[in-house]
């Protein structure tokens, strides 16, 4: 399955990411982020991950920076609730 999407980043180079996942997080109704790859390797089992918000303009996909402490705390918060809900899953 191939989840490579074009985006326009804020200064305004496009550039085509795998996305790894696209997600909601309380209290930021309305927003969505994504958890994205550039294909950077950190080593031979892992990739360099990346969180911004997506949003979708005409034709379009922006990616705009999470520059607020207290919205980056929530977002972390809701990746960690996610990671440990994968978890218990595989683990029954």
């Amino acid at each position: 399955m191939d989840n490579k999407i074009k985006v326009v980043t804020p200064d305004n180079q496009t550039l085509e990411i795998e996305v790894l996942d696209i997600f909601n997080v309380t209290g930021y109704e309305g927003k969505d982020y994504i958890l994205y790859s550039l294909g950077e390797q950190i080593d031979n089992e892992h990739e360099q991950a990346y969180i911004s918000i997506l949003e979708k303009s005409e034709n379009d996909y922006n990616l705009t920076e999470i520059k607020d402490a207290q919205e980056w705390d929530a977002v972390q918060k809701a990746i960690a609730e996610d990671i440990k809900m994968e978890q218990e899953a595989s683990n029954e």
